[in-house]
């Protein structure tokens, strides 16, 4: 059966708003006629962005999404309520805010210091206030839901990618550049590695999408805001007259020299002569580069970008599990970037030495490089939780 003319079906829908409300019924319960019914609801159907003026624009939550839905964002301090007698609220705590009760139903919008990284925010915010921060604290990047943001940073030398819990993922760069990562392609990694999945879009080394994207011979220009292809696609050998193409990053060819250096590895591998492997397998990240951990002659080794060994880090394979060489790429990428000045120390195997020291001052770090706990003068450095007389495990030569 064909329908009428959307004109000649609101006309029929204003004759039954004028004989009785109650006689209306909508094409589905799928808002497929979404205008007629924002209009028999005596509710907006016309949407833009200046709607709602100072306040935060959001669907409206009555049948169909109707029009917008204006709520102000109540900042840190101000009085909010734990329940209301209305359906819709009209003010809400803004982001990274929590409504927590004080008395009774009322409460104050605050930062909720039950999550780990707005703790570590209000006790580096103390500490700052009372003068007492110490040179390898740098203050948390937290999202709107109170989470750890993607990108996280240690002061004066690298940023890097984290999930919502603060666990580390694929991307490292130079802090000069923390204010264009966004560590958006380390996190679509994880959640497709999650479901069991190998390939996916190609990132940069600071965990960002490279917007050139090269796939079954073919080349496109990905927008990372749309998730959609911008430009193209072109056959690759047209790879450099896409505009999303950058020589400096790019190069002649799409692929980076550890996709390279598998492909070789791989086809010796499938070959129909029976060949000894006289190296072992690269190990690539998501941005075609050498991951920080390689494997050769019964060790495990620390490697830049392109697989050299990073000065003389090493671990024995059978010691190598849970190797990150975290420590040792951040004295690469420092070195290579002109931040030398700070380099962390690192243990023989490319972890941080537990205690670190800057100046007059010593602290313990983390795995990632970042200061816990007190700074103390390193005339008291036998007073920190990390000293010890050997922090490190020892390499054994072969």
């Amino acid at each position: 059966m064909s329908r009428a003319p959307a004109s000649l079906r609101l006309l029929a829908l204003a004759l039954v708003v004028a004989w009785g409300r109650g006689d209306y019924l909508a094409d589905s319960i799928l808002c497929d006629d979404i205008e007629a019914i924002c209009i028999y609801d005596d509710l907006p159907y016309v949407t833009n962005d200046t709607v709602c003026g100072d306040k935060h624009q959001f669907l409206n939550p009555a049948r169909c999404n109707c029009g917008s839905m204006c709520i102000k964002y109540l900042e840190e301090g101000e009085e909010c309520f734990m329940k209301s007698l209305i359906s819709f609220p009209h003010n809400l705590c803004g982001p990274s805010l929590e409504c927590i009760p004080v008395d009774g139903e009322k409460g104050h919008c605050m930062r909720n210091p039950a999550r780990k990284c707005l703790n570590e925010t209000l006790s580096y915010e103390a500490a700052q206030e009372e003068g007492t921060l110490g040179p390898g604290e740098y203050k948390p990047n937290c999202d709107e839901f109170g989470r750890y943001a993607g990108r996280q940073c240690s002061p004066g030398s690298t940023c890097y990618c984290v999930n919502t819990e603060g666990e580390r993922l694929f991307g490292e760069a130079p802090i000069t550049e923390k204010d264009t990562m966004d560590c958006a392609c380390a996190s679509y990694w994880e959640e497709t590695e999650s479901r069991g999945l190998n390939m996916g879009l190609r990132c940069l080394p600071n965990g960002n999408f490279d917007t050139l994207q090269c796939a079954d011979k073919m080349c496109y220009c990905f927008d990372p805001q749309t998730g959609s292809i911008s430009f193209g696609p072109f056959p690759d050998y047209m790879m450099e007259d896409l505009v999303c193409y950058d020589e400096a990053i790019h190069g002649s060819i799409y692929k980076r020299p550890c996709e390279l250096a598998l492909d070789e590895w791989e086809s010796q591998e499938s070959s129909e002569v029976v060949t000894i492997q006289e190296s072992a397998r690269p190990v690539c990240t998501h941005d075609g580069y050498y991951a920080a951990v390689q494997y050769e002659e019964g060790y495990a080794y620390c490697s830049d970008f392109h697989g050299r060994q990073i000065e003389d880090f090493k671990q024995e394979i059978y010691l190598s599990d849970g190797l990150s060489c975290n420590c040792a790429r951040r004295r690469y990428i420092m070195e290579e970037n002109g931040l030398g000045s700070n380099k962390p120390k690192c243990c023989p195997n490319g972890e941080y030495k537990p205690l670190q020291t800057r100046g007059l001052l010593a602290y313990c770090v983390d795995t990632n490089g970042n200061q816990y706990g007190p700074a103390v003068v390193t005339t008291d450095i036998t007073s920190l939780p990390c000293y010890s007389e050997e922090p490190c495990p020892t390499v054994m030569e072969y």
